[in-house]
């Protein structure tokens, strides 16, 4: 039986279940990610109250238990990482891994994706990792389209010397429509 699914926006009651969520389904990701960038990359994530200040955090919830979770930013350059004005953009997309396949993760880029279009965006855009399977494929599905001259070295982002690099691909969807924007 489909589970029923919902978004919201949440609140700081939220953040304790949003950073377990996090650590749980980011977890499988550790030995893909220089052990040096590791702790400042989780970090960041975690870092809940700085994505609130800049962007709006999103849950998927199924009878009450919140399942998944995405911020929001309607002006991606606040996030830093080089998205440039007029873009939305998104951060930390995760699913409790119980409840993957079951459309929370489409559930919620749709809807950061008509909040996008709701505050007057062009495009909304993730970054997102080749080891990070499922998110490529979601993405793919959904019709975004690669830019790589957004690629971000993530040690660099964060201050790092590690002995392996770590590239984020930049994937775009453009709104309402393709001619929408341009990369």
């Amino acid at each position: 039986m489909p589970e029923h699914i919902t978004t919201r926006t949440a609140g700081p009651d939220d953040h304790a279940a949003i950073r377990e969520i996090l650590r749980i389904a980011y977890r499988q990701y550790a030995a893909d990610i220089p052990a040096e960038t590791w702790d400042p990359y989780l970090a960041d994530l975690l870092d809940l109250d700085r994505h609130a200040r800049d962007g709006q955090l999103l849950v998927a919830v199924v009878e009450g238990e919140i399942v998944g979770y995405a911020a929001f930013y309607p002006d991606a350059s606040a996030q830093g990482v080089g998205w440039p004005p007029g873009w939305a953009g998104g951060r930390g997309l995760a699913v409790h891994p119980g409840h993957r396949g079951r459309g929370a993760g489409p559930l919620l880029l749709a809807e950061v994706e008509r909040r996008a279009r709701a505050a007057g965006a062009t495009a909304f855009a993730f970054h997102t990792s080749s080891f990070m399977t499922a998110a490529v494929a979601l993405y793919d599905r959904r019709g975004y389209r690669r830019v790589p001259r957004f690629d971000m070295d993530v040690n660099a982002l964060y201050g790092v010397t590690a002995e392996r690099s770590w590239t984020a691909l930049a994937y775009l969807h453009c709104l309402p429509a393709p001619a929408a924007c341009a990369a």
